[in-house]
């Protein structure tokens, strides 16, 4: 969850990732990089771009995937005016001292300060991710292990919640005494772990990109993992329950997954996160399940039989066979932030995956629903791992106040696993403010723990780490957020046109 973005106004999670476009399009002028605050939330990367003409200054200021508009800036060295982009606007002040510009800006009466320096780079090549490198010598790596272990132990504003300080040294210990042994990719896994160990799900090392993967997918339901995703060639393997890898029992593996995965957020948090660590060699290998690149997977089918197959890591192969033809329903139309459609009994379907330009989405969505009048609202946060709570409670607030949705039996949410971060707190809104039921299986996201995520990159490797900042209990003595009426996934889902759970919603009496 990144409430920052939100502070500053709907803006900067309404507009599009095109940094940088409108200063181009300007020409070059005077740039600055560095950082915002605002209050006690965490820093982000900050680009300003000024022109000037005379006393007016035109220009732009932008974060990662945002950016907005100078409008009424005026002045020299000290310039006052004002940031505007689609949705809002807000007023500040930039003062330069050579190459230094400090600032403050204000939205709705918080103070929030900027830090930067002159710099010839423009917001694009700013905000680009740096380039990722495995081929490092043991030196470059033990450099990145320190700085590591210096952002886990002290920009995390509790490192030591979960784990003990004794605890975690002694694993980066063993990790300094291991790295001249290990190949890059498993250097990035052992990372991984050690930011695992610190335990909320907010505290994490990403894995490199690029990387060869195995072309097969897996879903956890209740019987077992399941192959809902494989290469064509080997389609007949779709739905067949996952019995061992490389002979070793599914239950060994999962359990040497288990130090991959966070172990503070809720066990529908690690049955999230194990099918993608299945699909990975560089894992898998660090696992112990063989050097890669290829593994079989002992299945067990529908009728009993068993049955294995071979799958070889590659970068240009994908599990292009789905279980069923197509997606469980909360999983369609990804690329799509928020989406919906009027069923066929007069209920609206909501999909809300994501909360990038949710104001406008959002706005939309409540126009149609004024004059539509559905005879239900279901809201799907299955598929939503969070952004801002802060611009989701403006939602459910709306929702809330109109007496014709808000009513049980009427207003229902669904939420699932993969329900996370401020997708779990707006979930946990509904609940408790709303005559919302809650409908799927337990979040994701434990509603009392660590979030407020800020990103660091290694100096060496450029892999990314990031670390919570702030502390959260939205559902005090609870661990957590159950929904009202259990349906937990289902294998039928996939290629069905209405998932388990949404036919249990449509299965309800309405008032």
């Amino acid at each position: 969850m990144v409430r920052f973005k939100n502070i500053l106004g709907f803006i900067l999670l309404l507009i599009s990732a095109a940094a940088g476009s409108i200063a181009m399009a300007q020409g070059s002028g005077e740039r600055f990089a560095g950082e915002a605050s605002l209050g006690a939330q965490p820093a982000i990367p900050i680009h300003i771009e000024l022109h000037r003409s005379g006393e007016t200054v035109t220009g732009t200021v932008s974060i990662p995937g945002a950016t907005f508009e100078l409008v009424d800036a005026a002045g020299g060295n000290a310039i006052a005016g004002r940031f505007q982009g689609q949705g809002g606007s807000g007023a500040l002040t930039l003062n330069i001292a050579g190459d230094d510009l400090t600032g403050a800006f204000d939205l709705a009466g918080q103070p929030g300060t900027i830090t930067a320096h002159r710099t010839t780079a423009d917001a694009e090549s700013f905000f680009r991710p740096p380039e990722q490198r495995l081929d490092l010598t043991t030196a470059q790596w033990m450099e990145d292990l320190d700085r590591l272990v210096t952002i886990l132990t002290s920009e995390h504003a509790s490192p030591f919640h979960r784990v003990s300080r004794a605890q975690f040294e002694q694993q980066a210990s063993e990790l300094r005494a291991a790295l001249p042994k290990l190949d890059g990719p498993a250097v990035a896994v052992a990372f991984r772990r050690l930011a695992a160990l610190i335990g909320d799900g907010h505290t994490s090392v990403v894995l490199p990109n690029g990387r060869p993967r195995l072309p097969i997918e897996f879903y956890w339901f209740e019987d077992g993992l399941r192959v809902t995703g494989i290469s064509g060639s080997q389609s007949s393997a779709l739905g067949a329950k996952l019995v061992a890898v490389d002979n070793v029992a599914v239950s060994d593996v999962t359990e040497r997954l288990r130090a991959h995965i966070p172990q503070a957020e809720t066990q529908w948090h690690f049955r999230a996160g194990v099918p993608a660590l299945l699909a990975n060699p560089d894992v898998l290998r660090a696992i112990g399940l063989g050097a890669g690149p290829a593994y079989t997977f002992n299945l067990e089918t529908e009728d009993g039989a068993q049955k294995s197959v071979d799958m070889t890591a590659a970068t240009d192969t994908e599990a292009d066979a789905t279980l069923g033809g197509n997606a469980p329903l909360w999983q369609r139309n990804e690329e799509q932030a928020f989406w919906s459609e009027r069923l066929a009994d007069g209920s609206v379907y909501v999909n809300w995956r994501s909360y990038d330009g949710l104001a406008d989405n959002m706005a939309a969505l409540l126009r149609r629903l004024d004059a539509e009048h559905p005879r239900r609202l279901i809201i799907d946060l299955r598929d939503n791992d969070g952004g801002d709570f802060n611009i989701g409670r403006i939602f459910v607030e709306e929702i809330k106040r109109r007496a014709s949705l808000n009513r049980r039996g009427v207003l229902y949410v669904m939420i699932g696993r993969k329900t996370f971060s401020a997708a779990m707190t707006n979930a946990a809104d509904f609940q408790r403010s709303t005559e919302a039921v809650l409908v799927g299986e337990p979040a994701g996201a434990a509603p009392n723990n660590w979030q407020e995520v800020r990103r660091f990159t290694l100096p060496n490797s450029g892999l990314s780490v990031g670390v919570s900042t702030r502390y959260y209990e939205f559902l005090p003595g609870k661990a957590d957020l159950v929904p009202d009426l259990s349906m937990p996934p289902e294998p039928s889902d996939w290629g069905s046109p209405e998932d388990a759970g949404l036919r249990l919603v449509l299965a309800q009496p309405v008032p």
